[in-house]
């Protein structure tokens, strides 16, 4: 019989707090199911014209946050014994987190909930919405005072 965790548990991160605390929570689950962590970092690009100074300002500043990002959930893990593997994507937040899973062979997707007003679901963005809707496997919303 196979073991269903076997595969990377993927968590996705940005630079934020809530995205710290759910890789906390991803590196965790790894650690107990014996499985390695994927840790995925998108830079988002925006409606700004490609090639623009704007838009080469605003992906320069959002790729090094991403590594930043991707750099931190490395070391946690490493400090955790979890083996890791940090991948940085670009393009629409949550296609790429769904492409990333279904890449690597995730048999999780954890990520962080924002606390951002306005949102259809409060507490939970768009993004986290369409990986929630869409996604083939188990996703795990952490909430931001989650560790």
């Amino acid at each position: 019989m196979t073991e269903p965790w076997r595969g990377p548990v993927l968590v996705a991160v940005n630079d934020s707090e809530a995205s710290f605390h759910a890789a906390d929570v991803a590196i965790a689950h790894a650690r107990a199911f014996g499985a390695p962590l994927r840790a995925v970092a998108v830079v988002e690009h925006d409606g700004l014209v490609a090639g623009s100074p704007e838009a080469v300002a605003l992906e320069s500043s959002r790729d090094v946050a991403c590594a930043a990002a991707l750099a931190q959930v490395e070391r946690l893990a490493t400090r955790a014994g979890v083996p890791v593997v940090a991948v940085k994507r670009h393009g629409r937040v949550a296609a790429e987190i769904l492409a990333e899973a279904t890449a690597c062979g995730a048999t999780l997707i954890v990520l962080g909930r924002m606390e951002r007003p306005g949102h259809v679901v409060s507490g939970i963005g768009s993004h986290t919405m369409h990986v929630v809707e869409f996604a083939p496997l188990p996703v795990l919303v952490v909430p931001p005072d989650a560790a």
